[in-house]
């Protein structure tokens, strides 16, 4: 009988359901792990400079491309270093596979003393419980004796991943790595489909129906947790035919096509157009997709959908007027909803799609960039099909009322906001991008990254994985001297919310790209002349690898909505940004 390694499976399993690139670092309890990765045909290793920006890595592959991103570590040091990117993976429900390679079962059944360990009577597995909360699902490989239940744990945590849309985890001991297992257990595939229960579909798609039937003024609102369960299209593709006025919230902006007639802006309460919060809340009945309900993604908690005047499709619910019906899968829910909508009338009312236009403020006598104009030109100079990273800050914020182009991805990580994030995960985007392009042969958009300088620093060092890899990401830092978001909240001139300067001419040749090439793919700004001549300049936008800009702004200045999500914090927070000068 034909038989491969354990190592070998699950690395066969992992290129099976799409996964190309591997993020993570070496360390010695996976070495012999890793090796297997260039035994399977179009697995590639993607060494990142530490575990924590792995794993955001992994969390921008796995958006761009809609299934896990994946990453190794090792005993101790490695995963516990990774876990604060896992954890933001799993509070925005991003698909993540983490590995890690744990010391070899013996070690553990006699509490050695072994390097990354804790104490002088170590418990090897304590980390694995500390990453319990962090995922949905685990294969603790050390606690199977029977091999081809080894192989199925790694189908089933595999499959949960794509299921529950959380990420999971498999630890796999350096001594079972070799082991073999029989060949032909690769022939079946790893089951994929969603769960169903065709009968809570149909009670649920009764009830639903019954209520836009029954309602005067429908509206509809999409959220972020509609991308993160790959229901994107299937959620817009029952918006457009129900052809209701459609809003969403700051996270879930691009989602639906913000091109089209009946998209009016976002609605997150009190945190955004007055005119988009007075349709949404003088809506009769809110049909809720993926609600995500954050306090950064609601208006600080004052956006208002109820359970009784709405329709809320979760992940695993469907909640009709505040009746739920368990056991439903959003996407296939989605699809099974379209189809019976064929032949539906509803009063829908008609949609204002000049609601979404964005706010226009006057600072045309301001020549150098300010936070009112910037995200305005910015969204202009967008193109169909590209992937823009928005690290926690004023970029989270500042195109909340600027519509995007069509097949555009807007991606942040408002919820969880651990500042740094950005610039590893357009690196996983990028890649992902780049693997979509061979696959399928067509053109894909670019990878756009804008940073504040205080996050960049955090992670900066993908930049060279970026350049080793030949991807092409533009980045943009806005220079602002600091943590601008912490001084509008507290302590505007503090020294905690200043930064060192970073001369960041320097970032790519100091990365690795050669000398001449770094001075031209380099550009520094401080006016609106002068960015507009950088978003102009085809030359140099079109120069392989990556681009960086950076833009210089003043650090009291912010965002409007960006101030007005603060403010919800109550009249002693507006006294404080009108002294520090964020507020007039």
């Amino acid at each position: 009988m034909a038989t491969v390694s354990l190592g070998f499976y699950l690395w066969k399993r992992i290129r099976e359901v799409g996964i190309s690139s591997i993020m993570g670092l070496p360390g010695d309890f996976q070495l012999e792990l890793l090796d297997y990765i260039y035994d399977v045909p179009g697995l590639q290793w993607m060494g990142n400079a530490n575990e924590l920006n792995s794993a955001y890595a992994a969390d921008g592959y796995s958006r761009a491309k809609g299934i896990p991103g994946c990453l190794v570590t090792t005993h101790g040091v490695g995963e516990l270093s990774a876990i604060n990117g896992v954890a933001g993976a799993h509070a925005e429900q991003v698909k993540l596979i983490h590995v890690v390679g744990q010391t070899t079962r013996p070690m553990q059944k006699r509490n050695m003393m072994i390097h990354h360990s804790i104490g002088f009577d170590p418990d090897h597995r304590v980390y694995a419980r500390m990453s319990e909360p962090t995922r949905c699902a685990a294969a603790e490989l050390a606690e199977i004796t029977d091999l081809e239940d080894a192989t199925r744990e790694i189908d089933r945590v595999i499959r949960e991943c794509f299921v529950q849309s959380f990420p999971v985890y498999i630890f796999i001991p350096l001594d079972m790595v070799h082991e073999q297992v029989a060949a032909n257990l690769l022939d079946t595939k790893i089951d994929l489909s969603m769960p169903s229960d065709p009968h809570a579909e149909a009670e649920a798609i009764d009830a639903a129906i019954a209520a836009l039937q029954e309602a005067k003024s429908p509206t509809a609102f999409m959220d972020v947790l509609a991308h993160r369960h790959n229901a994107k299209a299937d959620a817009q593709a029952v918006l457009q035919k129900l052809n209701v006025p459609v809003s969403s919230s700051i996270m879930g902006k691009s989602i639906y096509d913000e091109t089209l007639p009946n998209w009016i802006g976002v609605y997150n309460g009190v945190v955004g157009a007055a005119e988009t919060k007075r349709v949404m809340e003088h809506s009769d009945l809110v049909l809720v997709i993926g609600s995500l309900p954050s306090d950064t993604n609601t208006g600080g908690f004052s956006r208002k959908l109820s359970k009784e005047s709405s329709i809320e499709i979760n992940p695993q619910s469907v909640v009709v007027k505040g009746r739920t019906f368990p056991n439903i899968w959003m996407k296939p829910f989605l699809k099974r909803f379209l189809s019976s909508l064929s032949n539906v009338t509803i009063s829908a009312p008609s949609s204002d799609h000049s609601l979404a236009n964005g706010i226009h403020t006057d600072d045309n006598a301001a020549t150098h960039i300010t936070q009112a104009w910037v995200w305005s030109r910015l969204s202009a100079w967008f193109r169909p099909g590209d992937f823009l990273f928005a690290d926690t800050g004023t970029a989270a914020f500042g195109f909340t009322d600027y519509p995007f182009p069509s097949k555009f991805s807007f991606q942040t990580q408002n919820y969880y906001g651990s500042i740094g994030w950005a610039t590893p995960a357009a690196l996983g985007c990028a890649a992902a991008l780049q693997e979509l392009s061979h696959e399928t042969g067509e053109q894909i958009g670019r990878t756009l990254l804008i940073t504040g300088d205080g996050s960049f620093q955090l992670t900066m060092a993908e930049v060279g994985t970026m350049i080793t890899r030949g991807l092409r990401v533009m980045i943009m830092v806005i220079n602002n001297a600091g943590y601008t978001i912490e001084r509008a909240i507290h302590g505007a001139q503090q020294s905690y919310n200043d930064i060192s300067p970073y001369n960041f001419r320097y970032t790519l040749q100091l990365f690795g790209m050669r000398e001449g090439q770094a001075e031209k793919s380099f550009r520094k700004v401080s006016t609106k002349e002068e960015l507009e001549k950088v978003l102009g300049d085809r030359d140099f936008e079109e120069q392989e690898g990556v681009k960086m800009v950076e833009v210089l702004m003043d650090k009291i200045d912010a965002p409007a909505r960006l101030l007005e999500q603060i403010a919800t914090r109550g009249e002693k927070q507006i006294a404080k940004m009108k002294e520090a000068g964020f507020l007039k």
